[in-house]
């Protein structure tokens, strides 16, 4: 192969130069944006603009400046899990803060907040001219409002509220001075005996208590009840939207830690003597209940034993009422019949009694006379005595004795006296 000219060779080295120099130019001119950026370019004139949209763009030989979209602010100094995954902090993040609690608890506290930077272009423009670049975004602005924010929430609430009770509240109160700004706060100090006095056997105090002094936070109100901001949040003032504000952990400090555990052993005591107490309370009532509930099923036993003897008692009562009535009517429907017969006997025995009579005014003789009345009488007897019907009721009441006789005998005897008697005449 023949050795290229010095002519050849220069053409090839400017033929590089211009393909090196047209691809610069291109880059220059022409440049790419994800969804997920968000750009500003500054021309060679000094006019700064926004990118809009995604994809390839014109440049124009502009200063690009690119800033994430959304980001994330981390105060954990632990490298605890957000969201799932882990993170490491840079030098824009921060450990966790030391804040102070009220009652003078000391602690500190852990967590993130995620932010996105404003769409607007006039607000976006604003903070590049302030701050720059996203990093000086983040540690400048972000991180200065997060840190002011979590340690001005601290203060309003105690130890045992920011563990326990109230965690969800101080949580939605961070985020609330994070995105509203910071509220009107106002400081009293207590004194609070650590323990009693000491006295003699009389009573006398002969030393007092200590006292230690404490500080509590609360909000200040205005006239309607509502919270007076004393700083408006600068994030939201800059058109930065908050995704997410949270504290993650409070972490007590020894001394503060010793004193959650006093109270929260002295609650649990607490708890569990009431617990007890209702307890007992409740078996009190169970046995009281369960006493009622026995009373009452005797007393139910007897009323449905008194009951039945009186049902049975009633009953018996109506029968025999019924059985007496029964007798009296059947005793007066016999009576009443013995009278009819006795009746038709003496029609029979006047009229034969008559023809009698006839006879001995027709001429009988005294002894005649007597022998007929005797006969008379006899033949009645005998009939009275022949009667399938009875002259009295069989059913009579026997208020005397049995072996002297009946009141039934005594009306038929007299009922017989009488029918002789009336056929004599």
């Amino acid at each position: 192969m023949e050795k290229l000219s010095k002519k050849t060779k220069i053409l090839g080295g400017l033929t590089i130069a211009v393909v090196i120099l047209g691809i610069i130019t291109l880059f220059s001119i022409v440049g790419h944006k994800d969804s997920t950026e968000l750009i500003i370019k500054q021309s060679p004139f000094g006019t700064m603009s926004c990118v809009e949209g995604q994809g390839w763009y014109i440049k124009g030989f502009a200063d690009i400046y690119k800033y994430e979209r959304a980001k994330a602010f981390y105060f954990n100094s632990s490298n605890e899990k957000v969201r799932g995954e882990g993170w490491e902090g840079d030098d824009t993040d921060e450990d966790d803060v030391d804040v102070t609690l009220s009652r003078n608890a000391g602690a500190s506290m852990s967590g993130y907040v995620l932010y996105e930077l404003p769409t607007d272009c006039e607000k976006l423009l604003a903070l590049h001219r302030v701050y720059g670049n996203s990093k000086n975004i983040k540690h400048n602005l972000i991180r200065n409002e997060v840190l002011s924010a979590v340690r001005k929430t601290a203060p309003l609430y105690t130890a045992e509220e920011a563990k326990v009770t109230k965690f969800a509240e101080m949580n939605r109160m961070f985020n609330d001075q994070v995105t509203e700004g910071e509220y009107l706060t106002q400081t009293m100090v207590i004194k609070e005996p650590t323990g009693q006095d000491e006295v003699d056997s009389n009573g006398k105090v002969i030393k007092k208590a200590e006292y230690q002094e404490f500080t509590i936070t609360k909000l200040k109100l205005d006239t309607n009840g509502r919270r007076i901001i004393l700083k408006p949040s600068a994030l939201t003032k800059a058109g930065i939207q908050i995704s997410q504000c949270v504290i993650q952990k409070v972490k007590l400090d020894k001394i503060a830690q010793d004193q959650l555990d006093v109270v929260k052993k002295r609650e649990m005591e607490r708890v569990s003597k009431a617990t007890e107490a209702e307890t007992a309370k409740q078996e009190a009532i169970t046995a009281r209940e369960k006493g009622k509930a026995q009373v009452a099923a005797a007393e139910a036993a007897q009323l449905v034993e008194k009951i039945t003897a009186t049902t049975i008692a009633q009953k018996e009562k109506e029968v025999a009422v019924l059985q007496a009535q029964k007798e009296q009517e059947v005793a007066k429907y016999e009576a009443l019949k013995a009278l009819e017969v006795a009746k038709k006997i003496k029609a029979e025995k006047e009229a034969e009694a008559a023809a009698n009579r006839a006879l001995v005014s027709a001429g009988l003789t005294p002894q005649e006379k007597a022998e007929w009345e005797y006969k008379t009488k006899v033949g009645v007897a005998q009939a009275l005595a022949q009667s399938t019907h009875p002259l009295v009721p069989e059913i009579m009441m026997n208020a005397g004795d049995q072996k002297n006789g009946s009141a039934m005998d005594a009306v038929g005897l007299r009922m017989l006296m009488d029918i002789t008697d009336k056929l004599s005449k």
